[in-house]
C-alpha cells in the first residue's frame, strides 16, 4: 500500500504527513480482488491480503484544513504481481506527489480462511529533487462468517528521504451490513505518537464494476484541524 500525503512533510495537526499519504495510496493501489465481495482497500488505512484479478481506475477527493487534494489511481494484475501507479494534483491542477507499487500473494485468500500479501512501494513529490519513502508491508486478512466479517491486520517497514524511519502496524474490522455494502472501523501507526482511527463506508454500486466510498480520520484524541474526510469511486474493468 502506498498509502498518502505526497508533498513536504506539514504539521501533523494540519495535514495527513507523508508516510500516511502512502500508506493511502498503496491500499489504493491493491483494492479488492473479485474473488471476495469488496474486501479492503480504499479508503481504508489498513491493507488487504488480496491483488485486484483484472484491472481498476481510481479516483477520490480528500479534504483537511480546508484544502483539497485530488488523486487518480490506475493499477492492473500482471504475472501474479499488482502493478500501480498513483498522481495527486491540487484544485488548481498542479502535480503534487507521484507513487508506484508492487503487490503479490503469499496466500491466497479464501472465504472462512485468511490470506497473506506482500507489498513494496514508492511514493516522492512531483518536484526537482524527485526523492521519497518507500512501505514494505505485509497484510494478513481473516475471513469469518462466509465473509460478512473481514479482519486485517499489517504490519510493515517504512524508510523515510527525510526523516526518522519508522514502522507501521494496524488493525482494521470491516462487516457487511447487507449485500454489497460494508462499514469499516480501524487504528493504524505510521509514526511515533497518538495512532490514527478511520471510520468508513463502501458499496458497490454496480457490483465487480462501479464502486462509491466515504471515510472519515483523525488521530486518536484529537479534533477539529487534524479532521480527514475523502470521497471516491473506483472502476474496475479487464484491460487484457
Amino acid at each position: 500500500m502506498l498509502q498518502q500525503n505526497h508533498v513536504a512533510l506539514r504539521d501533523a495537526t494540519l495535514a495527513p504527513s507523508k508516510s500516511l499519504v502512502l500508506t493511502r495510496l498503496a491500499l489504493s493501489l491493491s483494492l479488492a480482488a473479485t474473488t471476495l465481495p469488496a474486501v479492503a482497500g480504499r479508503p481504508m488505512l489498513n491493507d488487504d491480503a488480496t491483488i485486484v484479478d483484472h484491472c481498476q481506475l481510481e479516483s477520490w477527493v480528500e479534504r483537511q484544513a480546508g484544502a483539497n487534494t485530488f488523486w487518480a489511481v490506475p493499477a492492473c494484475q500482471a504475472f501474479g504481481v499488482e502493478w500501480g501507479i498513483g498522481l495527486a494534483k491540487t484544485p488548481g491542477g498542479e502535480p503534487q506527489q507521484y507513487a508506484l507499487a508492487a503487490k503479490t500473494e503469499l496466500k491466497t485468500l479464501e472465504s472462512n480462511g485468511f490470506g497473506i500479501t506482500a507489498q513494496l512501494a514508492y511514493q516522492f513529490a512531483a518536484d526537482a529533487r524527485q526523492e521519497g519513502d518507500w512501505l514494505l508491508n505485509l497484510a494478513y486478512t481473516r475471513s469469518l462468517a462466509d465473509d460478512a466479517v473481514l479482519i486485517h491486520t499489517n504490519l510493515g517497514h517504512l524508510k523515510r528521504d527525510s526523516a526518522t524511519n519508522d514502522w507501521v502496524a494496524g488493525v482494521a474490522a470491516q462487516f457487511a451490513v447487507r449485500e454489497n455494502h460494508w462499514v469499516f472501523a480501524e487504528l493504524y501507526r505510521e509514526q511515533a505518537g497518538r495512532p490514527l482511527y478511520q471510520l468508513g463506508y463502501l458499496a458497490e454500486l454496480i457490483p465487480e464494476r462501479l464502486q462509491l466510498d466515504v471515510s472519515y480520520s483523525n488521530s486518536l484524541g484529537r479534533s477539529g484541524r487534524a479532521d480527514l474526510f475523502t470521497a471516491g469511486l473506483v472502476f474496475y474493468f479487464n484491460a487484457f
